[in-house]
């Protein structure tokens, strides 16, 4: 971790054509199957994959009954703010897959450009850094044919193929791999083969050889790929991979070639949402994948068969690890165990990410080592189906919090980010994507402050790089995430070899990089101007009643108990006498005229609601979708965005020279992302499309969002009111 890169100014360096700006990457951390409708050609060389034997792994031979909630020890189970009876965990919907490398629209890949829609708008394709280059984005296509290499896959079809994974020994029954899905794939299409499934010892992984009937003729060997690039045959090449993303949903964030991946294919779960894209390699690029497995394998061999852990690292700067100064060990030497909290996916005694963390809280009571506090994230306001735990809490004096004290805990947008693995392949990914940089741009500047710590394996001797080189490194490891670096929640990463560091960042420009104009919280570090922490303040403090001082609480005989929303009952049509025989009696300070429920609590206690669980903004974020609360007013009921008044302008903030640009303005009606008048994390798609270019039912949200805040129900005030946290 010893490699240093300074930023340059985000207004020069931004993402020319990709949803993924420079600086919008922190915004990506939170930022976590219908039959197939392609058809290939007929060949009459296909091969059916022979499945081996799989490899005996030491883990626990009976799989007991699914736990409704993991059986933690006391100690450790107390530093989760939520543990769930039923975690979203069936594999069910669809994923979808696409055959071939993804480049946005240029000229030196015209097929991946709607030509016939570029010369309609007499449109003219540009090169990779030429001027005008974005308006490239709006003729992007996904595959150079949607109809034949872009797959549907239903959760019920590959059940029906199969019940179980290659890998068996890791998954239960019903949850299947990366590599399970690429076969399944090559027993339905005549133009896709994998084939020569062995197992590799020194990887502790399957090898795999990929064949492809690119030009649909019936044959592998015809006119045969000699590069990555070419849009050729393969005849059992051992060099295609994927890339992955486990989807965000309705956020429309995504970029059509999703992240370089490093993990074994036959460890990647596979479920709804997902978006594979099996591709051709280059040898260099698998050669460097491979060499991690074998590093982590002699990891274990050298720690004597322990699963070790050297380093939790903590970055308070957000780094993203390029500044040593910044980066500092917090636990170290841990031995990680396997708490089986995921059985519902896993089999008993395989080590997922998470159980890295959970083996350091454990051991902080004796070690006097950081602290470690999780969470449950369901199905998201975006839409997003985690369905996972997360880390959410550091507890170290680095964080500026004693031990024992609590910690910092996520707050809403602010959060912790992290990234995890063997040391040599921290930086392989390169913090600019494949549009925002051409191969000759990186040649010229091969030792500069941009380009100089970029695939060092690619370099000459020398320490330069050629311009194949250079565009073989754009082509695999651009984009910022991926590598060490993925969106995968911690819990659905199979880790059963050990590794150096886990990394985590504290990210604290995320309110900024979206243009928020309702930033509601309680944290007090926020609320009491603790600006290093939480440089994005609340716009007015909001004192939160006691409701432990209610001086008439009401009881279980009150005939609405448990009904948060007292309008339903108390309100002019059904009680015309009102509040006592008067006028409902308002919260002082504010010009609202209706009942506020949260403001009875302040006398009447909660009615019945049950206790919060930690969270200090944003509850929107959680609370929809699969656990969106019933009778909660405005917090509980969808409206399209076009119905919704925006913020006028975001919260200040110091990443932002409001003197010098103007402020961040958003207005208007929804949707409020696409009205921001400064758009560093960019909501759209690949081929630009924004949330008003979406049909009903994706342009949805409840009465409270990062730009509109219900009168009635204001998240996170009302919630917290009534919800109280609990004191840990």
């Amino acid at each position: 971790m010893s490699k240093i890169r300074q930023d340059k100014d985000f207004l020069t360096m931004m993402n020319k054509n990709s949803s993924i700006g420079r600086l919008s990457k922190p915004a990506l951390a939170l930022m976590l199957l219908p039959l197939l409708n392609a058809c290939g050609s007929d060949s009459d060389n296909k091969e059916t994959p022979v499945v081996p034997e799989v490899p005996v792994v030491p883990v626990e031979p009976e799989t007991p009954e699914i736990p409704g909630i993991a059986d933690l020890p006391a100690e450790l189970a107390a530093k989760f703010d939520l543990l769930v009876e039923a975690p979203k965990s069936e594999f069910d919907g669809t994923m979808d897959i696409y055959l071939g490398r993804w480049y946005p629209c240029q000229t030196a890949h015209l097929n991946m450009c709607d030509e016939e829609a570029a010369a309609k708008d007499s449109y003219t394709i540009k090169a990779v850094g030429e001027e005008g280059f974005e308006g490239n984005t709006k003729y992007n296509l996904n595959t150079p044919d949607n109809s034949k290499y872009h797959m549907e896959i239903n959760a019920e079809a590959l059940l029906a193929w199969k019940s179980e994974s290659i890998r068996s020994d890791i998954f239960q029954p019903g949850h299947f791999s990366v590599l399970d899905v690429m076969m399944y794939i090559s027993e339905q299409r005549e133009d896709f083969e994998v084939s020569d499934v062995v197992w590799n010892e020194a990887r502790q992984a399957y090898d795999y050889k990929v064949s492809f009937d690119a030009d649909g003729d019936g044959n592998f060997d015809t006119d045969e790929a000699t590069h990555y690039t070419q849009w050729k045959d393969y005849n059992k090449s051992p060099n295609w991979g994927v890339s992955f993303f486990h989807s965000g949903g309705k956020m429309l964030s995504e970029a059509a070639s999703f992240e370089t991946v490093y993990d074994r294919l036959g460890e990647m779960l596979v479920r709804h949402q997902v978006e594979i894209r099996i591709m051709p390699m280059s040898p260099a690029y698998m050669e460097r994948m491979w060499q991690s497995h074998i590093d982590e394998v002699e990891f274990k061999k050298a720690n004597d068969g322990k699963v070790m852990l050297t380093n939790v690292l903590i970055d308070m700067e957000d780094t993203d690890g390029y500044k040593d100064e910044h980066i500092i060990p917090v636990a170290t030497n841990v031995e990680v165990k396997a708490y089986n909290l995921r059985t519902d996916v896993f089999k008993p005694g395989v080590i997922t990410q998470l159980d890295y963390i959970m083996s350091a809280a454990a051991a902080s009571a004796t070690t006097g080592e950081a602290d470690f506090g999780f969470t449950y994230w369901p199905t998201l306001s975006t839409g997003t189906q985690l369905g996972s735990y997360v880390m959410n809490r550091i507890d170290h004096p680095e964080t500026g919090h004693k031990i024992g004290a609590g910690g910092l805990r996520a707050d809403g947008f602010d959060g912790w980010n992290y990234a995890a693995g063997m040391d040599e392949y921290t930086l392989d990914v390169m913090l600019h994507s494949q549009g925002s940089v051409t191969a000759a741009q990186f040649v010229a500047d091969a030792g500069g402050e941009n380009f100089a710590q970029e695939c060092e394996w690619l370099r000459e001797d020398d320490g330069s790089i050629t311009e194949v080189k250079a565009q073989e490194c754009i082509d695999h490891w651009s984009g910022t995430f991926g590598g060490n670096k993925l969106h995968i929640a911690m819990d659905q990463m199979v880790r059963n070899h050990g590794m150096n560091y886990i990394y985590f960042s504290w990210v604290k420009k995320m309110f900024w990089l979206y243009g928020a104009t309702e930033l509601n919280s309680v944290n007090q570090d926020r609320v009491n101007g603790n600006e290093y922490l939480f440089p994005t303040p609340v716009r007015e403090a909001v004192v939160i009643a006691d409701i432990s001082k209610a001086v008439a609480p009401l009881s279980d005989t009150h005939f609405g108990w448990g009904i948060a929303d007292c309008a339903q009952c108390h309100n002019e049509q059904k009680d015309p006498l009102g509040h006592g025989g008067s006028s409902w009696p308002l919260a002082s300070g504010t010009e609202v005229t209706e009942i506020q429920p949260f403001h009875c609590a302040s006398c009447h206690g909660n009615n019945g609601a049950m206790e919060g669980h930690g969270e200090t903004s944003r509850c929107f974020w959680c609370h929809s979708e699969d656990y969106l609360m019933k009778n909660h007013g405005d917090a509980s009921t969808w409206v399209d965005f076009s119905t919704v008044e925006c913020g006028e302008e975001s919260n200040p903030s110091p990443y932002w020279n409001a003197e010098a640009y103007g402020p961040i303005t958003v207005g208007g009606m929804g949707s409020c992302s696409d009205n921001r008048s400064f758009k560093f994390a960019n909501k759209e798609l690949w081929d630009g499309s924004t949330y008003k270019d979406q049909p009903a039912g994706v342009t949805r949200t409840v009465g409270n969002s990062d730009w509109h805040t219900s009168d009635t129900f204001p998240d996170t005030y009302s919630c917290v009111t009534c919800h109280v946290n609990p004191k840990k």
